[in-house]
């Protein structure tokens, strides 16, 4: 897998009160513009480890100090909806998978979560339909059949249609081709299209596996997530 290496650091200022974080900005090997990233001693990723401790001997100026805190007598906030929390718990799970590197594991389990996400808003639409006297099909029975069933239904666009069949495909190739590489049919026009759809201005492309699947496959899959729960959360309201 490609190295992160971190070309620039500026402006760090400490992510929390007990110094265990830094926020700053920067500019990375993969990576067409300068970003916000958080620097912990304990990130997983050896750059994160190594921009911690250069921040932390002065390498990049004086670590500034953390920004102010909100107002304790601020208005509590409302219980999230439960949809938001099966991600919470669902984040935790990917987050272990990625730690170990596991990323034939990773695609799979983002791959199923789209998949069963469609389905909540197929079955959802199926009780609309039916409480209107509407006619409606049987129900798909696979992935394919339901982001096209979706996207007949206006649940999904076009343009997030396509993402979630090159998603079906990288997806369809972890779970049955016992060698996956760039090689494998349908793995690099698929990661490659997720590129352009979503990351083209921000990060640079880079044909090795390892890196695309967790910089772009699991980031364009994260995106469409959060659209999908943010859709289910508004019709459960």
């Amino acid at each position: 897998m490609i190295k992160t290496e971190i070309l620039s650091v500026r402006n760090p200022q400490w992510a929390n009160e007990n110094r265990t974080a830094i926020n700053c900005l920067v500019r990375t090997n993969t990576l067409h513009q300068e970003v916000p990233f958080t620097a912990s001693p304990l990130d997983l990723e050896a750059h994160g480890r190594e921009t911690f401790a250069k921040c932390l001997a002065g390498e990049f100026g004086e670590i500034a100090p953390m920004g102010p805190k909100l107002s304790e007598q601020s208005p509590s906030q409302p219980e999230p909806p439960a949809e938001y929390l099966r991600l919470e718990r669902f984040l935790l799970e990917a987050n272990r998978e990625n730690s170990r590197k596991s990323f034939r594991s990773v695609v799979i389990v983002w791959g199923s979560l789209l998949d069963n996400l469609l389905d909540e808003m197929l079955e959802g639409e199926a009780l609309r339909t039916s409480a209107a006297a509407e006619a409606r099909g049987k129900p798909p029975r696979n992935f394919d059949a339901r982001i096209n069933r979706a996207l007949g239904a206006g649940l999904i666009d076009q343009e997030d249609a396509d993402r979630c069949h090159h998603i079906r495909r990288i997806r369809n190739a972890a779970a049955h081709e016992w060698e996956l590489s760039l090689e494998t049919k349908n793995i690099l026009p698929s990661l490659r299209a997720l590129h352009e759809a979503d990351y083209s201005e921000l990060l640079v492309f880079r044909e090795d596996l390892e890196f695309l699947l967790q910089q772009v496959y699991s980031a364009s899959c994260g995106m469409l997530v959060m659209k999908f729960v943010d859709r289910l959360s508004a019709v459960s309201r």
